[in-house]
């Protein structure tokens, strides 16, 4: 600002700046409203600390099997015999006679095995339907 007063020209630099700014403002809030429906997604969450769990309790399997009516697969690793099922609103694990929650507020849920692949299908309690296929390797010994 000079003397004279205000210019044109420091009106209009402070215009395009206070539009970067309201700009820049925008994106965080629309990036982060994003994040907040993505990433931090409690469900989202939760599916993938179950598929990881399940993935790694099917290393080094020596026999697989889904039951007729598509809720509780067994199979047997090393010297422990695992039963999987689904369970009121719960997929569980059955363990030497104990239960262990692997993934929980369900409203369906259903395994489906096929030439060595696994396909785990559930229906969240929102509603967001979720299917995992997993590769079952079978260690004959």
């Amino acid at each position: 600002m000079d003397d004279k007063g205000y210019t044109l020209l420091e009106a209009m630099f402070q215009l395009v700046v206070f539009v970067l700014i309201s700009h820049l403002f925008v994106l965080v809030i629309l990036w982060f409203a994003e994040m907040k429906s993505t990433v931090l997604s409690d469900e989202q969450t939760k599916w993938e600390l179950f598929v990881s769990d399940l993935n790694h309790a099917l290393q080094d399997v020596s026999t697989f099997s889904v039951r007729a009516d598509y809720k509780r697969m067994t199979f047997q690793t090393a010297n422990t015999l695992h039963h999987i099922d689904c369970y009121s609103n719960i997929i569980r694990e059955q363990v030497n006679g104990g239960h262990v929650p692997m993934l929980i507020g369900l409203n369906r849920c259903q395994f489906n095995y096929t030439e060595n692949m696994l396909t785990v299908a559930v229906e969240m309690a929102s509603g967001v339907q979720k299917e995992r296929s997993f590769y079952v390797p079978i260690i004959e010994k």
